[in-house]
């Protein structure tokens, strides 16, 4: 979010070179490269660039064998190299200025170090220490021609609030010691401008005026009185000269307002909304300190005027409204990379991912990011952010300090001034993303009441969106967190989602949930483990020690609801229709549920390592079922079959209402039509209309296939359904923390029992977007056609977008697909 002004683009353009001339106040140089990393008593080393991880950069140099964590391979690794301190050291140019000052800015350390320049000792690290504390250094005096600096690391401890992958995957061999996020110099005169902020108050009865708050928070760094000039520039807006005065090296927060300065009242804002409803819009504000009539520092901030709050409704549950509007947040749970190696690109992949499958949302358990690439993106795509801090500071486990009185781990005097400053660090620096919508100080706990009212006095003075004590049912001092975390993390049917009223069914905001294992497609199974080793397999899935360990509950779930798979490929397939079914009915059912339903959050969005569960994508990419199934069920206008109450229901949630017609059928589980009908019918923005009463079906297993249509006949989506004669049966009473216990399965098997189809498959391209059309021939459901794209090597195309996959052509229909792909020497195949 900070950069430089455009007013000094030749100073920002230095800052990317290794040898900056006469830089200017303001500027900055970003030590990103040209580093080598070596480890304590060997003369090795090893290119690297900064950020990253010490497991990373040997990973990516070789150190280990390029399947590392496939297989059972990780566990051979022997960690013992990382009890040793590693060492980064990089070599810069610099023309330094005895009028100017300069810092050195570190913005994460993993974990603890010692930091050298120019064989002077900046920080040592009995004191230096903390993976989301930002350090900094006035470096006016160490600066030379020619700069050397190390930064000398030592792996966190059991106890250390460090990253947390928790029961995600295994634990980072290095637990991810490095230099974790970006190291700056900058430069600037007596006064530095060390934070701009601005609080957006939009008038959400119009949205056509919009008042902005601007805090800049200056530091003196002279022995002496300043007087000077703080000048603002709004993007497209105006300019204002503000007269500044500070004491002998004071520190001090200027607060701006409308009343002050008239061009802070915006008429006809550009209004950021997310990009279901809207455009996400941008502003930036540039902050410039002139002392005598010279440039002393400068700092521009982007922005996006809109307002978010929240309230609890009815069940005391929270409801997040965006520019006067209620939303459903539809997300998923993020992570890093296990060594901490995501890229811009494939990181703005995967927020297009989270777009493509018509989520708003993305959860951050946990500060993520090497920087704030993510973050921008966010803002940019117009993509919500729901960010916190992880659990792994609540579970002595993970932790590795006792638990207090069910506030988790962090207790001590230590922990919590450790806490406080990461806080406030991390606070300032997401503070201007208009897509952090709330932070969550608490996951699975809240903190004890200490710590939380230092949280919530830092909180008031830089950040203005809903404060969330946990994503758990939980009360603290500010408040009910207004949100659940009630499981299931392990399967359950598709009625679950709808007939539960007590636990993670459709009802509230339930943080993470979801089906369990999300099965890769069968090439990157191949890539990941032998699919002749259950125990390579079982590894790769969760590394919780209770529970989520195995493939054994999918594969009792295959057996019970479509009979025992007859090999790999009848096993995967069926996998595939567990995950899709499940993964859809989730989302469906809090859409149909609205407004009692205020939020789902599937767990997770992605893998930090090669697995077979809690994934939308798989680790190289590529989509599971699950993904479809979330884009077929978050469709802004959808048909929607509700399990408890045998409705099919249209659901909306685009931005404004609709007169649309609908379309039902229905088949035996031989494929034969059995009903119909269609009807035509008005609705409303977040409206869950009942439509059809399939009631005289119960008892009988049968398919129904659903057309949503314009009044013109243009379709606007589909849906399909394989409903069972009887529904899944539950324990109720025995659910615990990541299941609601299945007594007897749900009978689909007639799903996979169907005659074989004939379907044709031809190809028509247009630049990057190929048109695949399937036509089903027979008489029969052609149930789950899978398109594949794959590239000469036999692996699927990433990123490969399909409008729709995993699909189900009814007897005689012509379905046209498309695939939007960049990759060259591309084919096609379908697994049917």
């Amino acid at each position: 979010m900070k950069k430089i002004c455009t007013l000094f683009a030749v100073a920002a353009a230095l800052a990317g070179c290794s040898q900056p001339q006469n830089p200017t106040p303001g500027s900055s140089l970003n030590l990103d490269s040209g580093w080598q990393l070596s480890r304590d008593g060997s003369s090795e080393q090893y290119a690297a660039s900064v950020p990253s991880t010490v497991a990373g950069v040997l990973c990516d140099a070789g150190f280990f064998p390029k399947d590392v964590l496939e297989h059972c391979n990780y566990a051979a690794v022997d960690k013992s190299i990382f009890d040793d301190a590693w060492t980064y050291r990089t070599s810069f140019a610099a023309s330094p200025n005895d009028a100017q000052h300069y810092e050195l800015a570190f913005e994460g350390l993993g974990y603890r170090a010692d930091i050298i320049l120019n064989g002077k000792q900046l920080a040592a690290s009995d004191t230096t220490f903390g993976v989301f504390r930002r350090h900094t250094y006035d470096v006016s005096e160490l600066l030379t021609a020619n700069n050397t600096l190390e930064v000398r690391l030592h792996r966190a401890q059991k106890g250390d609030l460090n990253i947390g992958f928790v029961d995600w995957n295994p634990r980072p061999l290095d637990e991810s010691m490095g230099i974790v996020r970006p190291v700056t110099l900058r430069t600037y005169g007596a006064v530095s401008v060390e934070d701009v902020f601005v609080v957006p108050n939009l008038n959400i009865e119009t949205l056509a005026e919009a008042d902005l708050e601007v805090r800049v928070r200056l530091r003196n760094h002279e022995n002496s009185i300043v007087d000077g000039t703080l000048a603002l520039e709004l993007q497209g807006v105006g300019k204002c000269n503000i007269p500044i005065k500070l004491t002998n090296y004071q520190e001090h927060t200027f607060t701006i307002t409308p009343e002050q300065v008239p061009m802070l009242h915006v008429d006809k804002p550009r209004v950021w909304w997310s990009y279901d409803l809207g455009k996400p819009e941008m502003y930036n504000l540039c902050a410039n300190v002139n002392i005598d009539g010279k440039l002393s520092d400068t700092r521009s901030v982007d922005f996006g005027i809109r307002k978010i709050e929240s309230r609890l409704i009815e069940g005391n549950h929270r409801q997040f409204t965006l520019n006067g509007k209620d939303i459903l947040i539809k997300g998923a749970g993020w992570t890093d990379d296990i060594f901490l190696r995501d890229t811009p690109e494939s990181i703005e992949r995967q927020v297009r991912y989270v777009m493509d499958m018509n989520l708003n949302c993305i959860r951050f358990e946990n500060i993520w990011g090497k920087d704030d690439t993510i973050y921008d993106l966010c803002d940019r795509l117009g993509v919500l952010a729901l960010v916190g801090w992880s659990c792994q500071w609540e579970w002595e486990d993970y932790c590795g300090l006792p638990e207090v009185d069910g506030y988790g781990c962090i207790n001590t005097p230590e922990t919590e001034d450790l806490a406080v400053a990461y806080f406030r660090d991390q606070v300032v620096r997401l503070h201007n993303h208009p897509a952090v919508i709330a932070w969550l100080t608490g996951s699975d706990r809240i903190p004890n009441e200490r710590l939380e009212k230092r949280y919530l006095d830092i909180y008031a003075a830089e950040e203005y969106r809903p404060y969330v004590c946990s994503a758990k049912n939980l009360e603290s001092a500010a408040g009910w967190s207004g949100t659940k975390m009630e499981g299931p993390y392990e399967y359950v049917g598709p009625d679950y989602w709808f007939r539960d009223k007590e636990h993670g069914g459709a009802f509230g905001f339930n943080t993470e949930t979801g089906i369990g294992a999300n099965m890769p497609q069968m090439e990157s199974l191949r890539r990941m483990l032998d699919l002749d080793k259950p125990e390579e397999w079982n590894y790769h899935c969760t590394a919780s020690a209770s529970a989520l360990n195995t493939t054994a509950v999918l594969t009792e779930v295959i057996n019970g609801q479509y009979g025992e798979a007859k090999d790999v490929q009848d096993f995967v397939r069926k996998a595939h229709a567990v995950d899709y079914d499940g993964t859809r009915a989730m989302f469906e059912a809090f859409r149909v549920r609205m407004p009692a339903a205020t939020g789902i959050v599937q767990w997770m969005l992605n893998s930090a390592w090669p697995s077979l569960y809690w994934q939308l994508y798989d680790y190289y990419g590529v989509p599971t079922a699950g993904y479809y199934g979330t884009k077929k069920a978050c469709e802004p206008l959808q048909l929607i079959f509700d399990y408890d109450t045998r409705m099919v229901n249209a659901v909306n949630e685009s931005r404004d209402a609709r007169t649309l017609k609908a379309t039902m059928h229905v088949f035996d589980e031989y494929s034969k039509p059995i009903g119909g009908e269609s009807r035509e019918f008005s609705i409303a923005y977040r409206e869950s209309l009942p439509l059809f009463d399939m009631h005289k079906y119960v008892g009988k297993a049968h398919f129904i296939a659903l057309t949503l249509e314009t009044l013109d006949g243009t379709r606007i989506t589909d849906n399909f359904y394989c409903i069972p004669a009887r529904d899944n049966e539950y324990d109720w009473s025995s659910s615990n923390w990541y299941v609601t216990p299945i007594t007897k399965y749900a009978d689909l098997s007639f799903a996979f029992n169907q005659e074989p189809a004939d379907v044709t498959m031809t190809i028509e391209r247009s630049n990057d977007v190929w048109n695949i059309t399937l036509q089903n021939k027979s008489t029969v459901i052609s149930y789950m056609n899978i398109l594949k794209a794959l590239n000469s090597a036999g692996e699927l195309v990433v990123p490969a977008i399909w409008s729709d996959n995993f699909v189900t052509l009814l007897p005689g229909e012509t379905k046209v697909i498309t695939c939007r792909t960049n990759a060259r020497d591309v084919r096609f195949i379908l697994d049917k």
